[in-house]
C-alpha cells in the first residue's frame, strides 16, 4: 500500500495562504485544482509541486482529510498543484483588454474564449479580479496556462502602443461589427459588469462597437466578449 504523507499544520497554513491575492503576489505562486489543470501546468512548465489523494496520479500522496483542508471545495480535489506565476511582455497581434472585470467566472470564461479565438495577450486593467483566483482558474479550463498576461494602466498602455486599432464596447456612439472590417493588430476592450468601459478610455478608442439585441436589456460580458472575439477572428 502506498505511503500517505501527513501534512504539517505549517504546510497546510502555507498552502491556504495562496488563496489570498496578496500572498500569491508575494510568493509568485498559485494553486491549480484537479488533474486537468495539473497536466496543463506541467505542459506550461510552471508546475512546482502536486498533492494527490489518488496513487494513480503523480505527486505527494496525502489523506482525504488533508486534501479537504487545502482544496477549499465541497468535494476534495483529486489533485492540488502549486504553480509558478510566469509573466511575459510580448504582445500578440490581437489583444483582449479588460477594464475592471470583477466576477471570477466571467474572467475565466473570457480567458477560455480568448485562447479559442487567438487573442493570446490579455491586458489586465486596474480593478480586474486576480487571474490566479482559484475560481478564475477553474473557469478558464486551462487557458490560463496558454495566454500572456500584462498588468497595466489601460490609458497608458494605449498611449505607449499606438499601432493597435482599439475597439471599445459601448452603446453610445457605437456601430455594429457588421459595419467594420477588422485588421490586425487590434485590441478589444471589455468593461466592468455594471458600468462598462471607463468613459476616459472610450474617448481614446479608434471605434466603439455594440451588439444589436432584441427585447433584452444587455448581455453578460463574457457572452458579449465571445461574440465579438468570434467576429473579429473571422
Amino acid at each position: 500500500m502506498p505511503n500517505i504523507t501527513k501534512l504539517s499544520k505549517n504546510e497546510i497554513t502555507e498552502i491556504n495562504k495562496l488563496y489570498l491575492a496578496k500572498y500569491r503576489k508575494l510568493t509568485g505562486k498559485f494553486i491549480a485544482l484537479g488533474p486537468h489543470l495539473t497536466e496543463e501546468a506541467k505542459k506550461a512548465q510552471v508546475l512546482l509541486k502536486t498533492y494527490t489523494i489518488d496513487s494513480n496520479y503523480e505527486g505527494t500522496l496525502i489523506s482525504v482529510e488533508d486534501m479537504k483542508k487545502i482544496s477549499k471545495t465541497d468535494t476534495p480535489s483529486l489533485t492540488l498543484s502549486i504553480c509558478q506565476i510566469k509573466e511575459e511582455t510580448n504582445l500578440s497581434n490581437k489583444l483582449l483588454i479588460l477594464d475592471a472585470i470583477q466576477d471570477p467566472g466571467n474572467l475565466g470564461t473570457l480567458l477560455r474564449t480568448a485562447k479559442a479565438f487567438n487573442f493570446n495577450t490579455i491586458i489586465l486593467g486596474e480593478g480586474t479580479v486576480d487571474i490566479y483566483n482559484d475560481k478564475v482558474i477553474r473557469a478558464s479550463q486551462g487557458a490560463i496556462f496558454k495566454l500572456n498576461f500584462i498588468r497595466a494602466n489601460i490609458l497608458e498602455f494605449m498611449n505607449n502602443n499606438p499601432d493597435y486599432t482599439y475597439y471599445g464596447t459601448s452603446l453610445l456612439n457605437g456601430i455594429t461589427p457588421k459595419e467594420l472590417t477588422f485588421k490586425e493588430p487590434l485590441a478589444l476592450i471589455l468593461g466592468n459588469e455594471g458600468n462598462g468601459v471607463n468613459k476616459d478610455i472610450l474617448l481614446k478608442t479608434t471605434k466603439n462597437i455594440y451588439i444589436p439585441i432584441n427585447d433584452t436589456e444587455s448581455l453578460n460580458v463574457s457572452i458579449a466578449g465571445a461574440i465579438l472575439m468570434y467576429v473579429m477572428n473571422d
